[in-house]
């Protein structure tokens, strides 16, 4: 049989086209032929930009221990992401033989558990090692591992676009790209994720993948194939997403076809990347694939949300929104000329280079998908941009050095070479100047320092045999730092035990009190069975809120925090209501009347709350003291609007409530610690950061 290849090349047709493609292509393609010294000079700028990027991480931990009262709890350096909990306690229970790969992780999602990771995170992995060899903390030791985490990848960059034959495009990409607001706010001191670690592995892979469809030589062909291979596990065992693996293989087998490898070849070495990176894991990543699309991509009709009997947890996570053509702009380059320039210079990158370009199309397909899905792959979409300005550079220096190219033929591979890195080289000063980057940004702690005191203090003076009942996000850090259970987590947020929790915290007292008592004693199963049986939300909220009996052997401890406040509107939201706490400031005007923030007066006499021109008259006005109800001024209008005043510096932090906010249970046990003592008994009082109630036993 005819190799499809040949009779391809010799269709008219796609000769035709072929021709138009490659004289469009010659204005625009000229790779730079390499030589040992254009590989020294780039090997150094490439190690540069590492180390630049590497200190730049480092820069802000100095900022950090400058200012450790915001930072730093004692001696333990706070982290600026909550996932980042996961990692850690992972280490400590390698360390301890306590992980169990494929296991049941109570911890995190309590009573039923989720899976454990197997095999364990390679991050867990490393951090565990570099522990025991060096005797610094986990928590030390893993933000002195952000820096080369978030850097790693500009190598990796670096030698795919020398063997590319673009080495300049690899010093640009890895800069610009490190800097990016959207990757470095992920890649950032304090950021012990797989962020900076998962543009390592995705450049690696493409790297490999390149010089394998390159390859002359059988036996270099299979060993990078291996190489491949054992990227992409290395690659699930740091992430555990195993839908790159068939990514991969696709652009790889594709790629090895047109760089016209033998099919015996290209079978073999399909064949050793299979084995290589795990022939189970492969075959499992064609049903990840329909999993992964369901989640990201909202037109489908197997969409999770779409199909979802409850509120979409990820419509109140900030970086699963999808973002406006601003907000990616502001997370790439913060220009809006400059990133069409980036986006049509990757573009033109891609169509004029296809076959080298190829292995990058990973990376590309996730940075494109940013327009249509969360702003997350925005740090993806960076690099499309910077390899834009890159190849523009690489155009414009071919036909501004061409003259002087062709009048010292012997050195045109030294012109060629070194042109495009001096206009490289100047365009980054100008975008460094330009403040495009955010390079000198330093970020916050994902914990105040003060939660994460009482956090730590819960672990120190609560029994044993403790559960932790509250909202998600802190869920993997309590979990950590205290050993104990949480009923959920940033690792099964998902789940409609979120909106069970919800419903709880936006309910009454003796709701809250009703619902943690169930998921107590597992009756996140039997929602799910009701919601598989078609029930109706209000056929199950009222099973949940109906449920007396109260917790039967479990010590059920609430925990309620500042952050909370800020949250509520999307607490609300998850369980099925439009509620939202209205904070002001108010400073103490003439005639009892209270000036706020927002344009917002108050007659603290009438009761008359005023907003651009807008009257409301409000039901009660109540003062607290240190989060305890001290007075309440009550007007004529019963059901109304209510102000709660807390005294802070030079006036009050106001909070305006509606009715049905007032009686949430949130409200009643946080803001004015009006606890029902049938129900709840106050614990750890550390307002305003948090507050900690038991849930009683049933004895009413």
């Amino acid at each position: 049989m005819a190799d499809i290849r040949q009779k391809a090349a010799e269709n008219k047709a796609i000769q035709a086209f072929c021709a138009k493609y490659n004289k469009i292509t010659s204005y625009i393609n000229f790779p730079t032929e390499s030589s040992k010294y254009s590989f020294i000079v780039f090997m150094i700028a490439a190690l540069a930009a590492f180390f630049i990027s590497v200190n730049a991480r480092y820069d802000q931990f100095d900022v950090w221990k400058q200012n450790k009262e915001q930072f730093f709890y004692e001696n333990t350096p706070m982290m600026t992401t909550l996932d980042a909990y996961k990692y850690t306690r992972h280490a400590k229970e390698l360390n301890a033989d306590e992980y169990v790969p494929g296991g049941n992780d109570i911890d995190i999602f309590y009573p039923e558990g989720v899976p454990f990771y197997d095999p364990a995170p390679l991050l867990s992995v490393i951090l565990a090692k570099i522990h025991n060899i060096t005797g610094t903390d986990y928590y030390n030791a893993a933000i002195n591992m952000v820096p080369w985490l978030g850097s790693i990848f500009i190598l990796a960059v670096c030698l795919y676009f020398y063997f590319a034959g673009y080495p300049a495009l690899g010093i640009i990409t890895g800069l610009l790209t490190t800097f990016a607001p959207v990757f470095y706010g992920r890649t950032s001191i304090g950021r012990f994720d797989t962020d900076g670690g998962n543009m390592f592995f995705l450049f690696l892979a493409s790297l490999f993948l390149l010089t394998a469809s390159k390859a002359k030589k059988e036996t270099y062909l299979y060993i990078l194939s291996a190489c491949l291979g054992l990227t992409m596990l290395a690659f699930q065992h740091f992430y555990n997403h195993i839908l790159f693996n068939l990514v991969y293989f696709i652009v790889f087998a594709v790629s090895l076809f047109i760089y016209n490898h033998k099919y015996k070849n290209i079978l073999i070495a399909s064949l050793i990347y299979i084995l290589t990176s795990n022939p189970i894991v492969f075959i499992d990543s064609l049903g990840a694939l329909i999993g992964s699309m369901a989640v990201y991509i909202p037109f489908l009709p197997n969409n999770l949300e779409a199909n979802s009997p409850i509120p979409w947890v990820y419509n109140t996570i900030s970086e699963a929104a999808a973002e406006s053509f601003s907000g990616i702009v502001n997370f790439t380059i913060q220009n809006s000329l400059l990133f069409i320039l980036g986006l049509i210079g990757g573009i033109l990158f891609f169509i004029a280079n296809i076959k080298k370009a190829l292995p990058l199309a990973p990376i590309f397909a996730m940075g494109f998908v940013t327009f249509i899905s969360s702003g997350r792959f925005a740090m993806f979409l960076m690099p499309v941009i910077a390899i834009g300005f890159g190849y523009l550079i690489y155009i414009a220096s071919h036909y501004i050095f061409r003259k002087l190219s062709m009048q010292y033929k012997n050195r045109s591979i030294y012109i060629n070479t070194f042109a495009p890195l001096i206009l490289t080289i100047m365009l980054l000063i100008g975008i460094f100047a330009a403040k495009l980057t955010a390079y000198g940004m330093v970020p916050g702690p994902s914990i105040d320092t003060s939660i994460y005191a009482l956090i730590e203090k819960m672990g120190k003076e609560l029994p044993d045999n403790s559960t932790v009942y509250t909202w998600w996000d802190y869920g993997l850090a309590i979990t950590d730092v205290t050993g104990f259970p949480v009923y959920h987590s940033g690792m099964s947020q998902s789940t409609p035990k979120t909106w069970m929790i919800a419903k709880s915290l936006t309910g009454s007292q003796e709701e809250l009190y009703n619902i943690s008592s169930y998921i107590a004693k597992g009756g996140y199963e039997e929602v799910q069975k009701m919601f598989k049986d078609n029930k109706t939300i209000d056929e199950v909220s009222s099973v949940m809120t109906s449920y007396d009996k109260g917790p039967e052997d479990e010590n059920i401890y609430i925990l309620f925090t500042f952050d909370m406040i800020q949250k509520y509107s999307a607490i609300s939201y998850l369980a099925g209501n439009t509620e939202a706490i209205l904070t002001t400031f108010c400073q103490p005007g003439d005639n009892n009347t209270l000036l706020c923030s927002n344009n917002i007066n108050i007659n603290v006499e009438t009761g008359i709350l005023s907003a651009n021109s807008n009257n409301i008259q409000l039901s009660r006005l109540m003062l607290t003291d240190n989060g305890k109800l001290t007075n309440t001024q009550t007007y004529t209008l019963k059901m109304g609007y209510s102000v709660v005043l807390m005294p802070a510096a030079n006036g009050f932090i106001t909070y305006i409530l509606s009715p049905e906010l007032l009686n949430s249970s949130f409200v009643q046990l946080f803001l004015l610690q009006n606890a029902d003592e049938k129900y709840f008994t106050p614990v750890i009082n550390q307002y305003p950061y948090g507050v900690v109630y038991k849930v009683n036993p049933k004895d009413f």
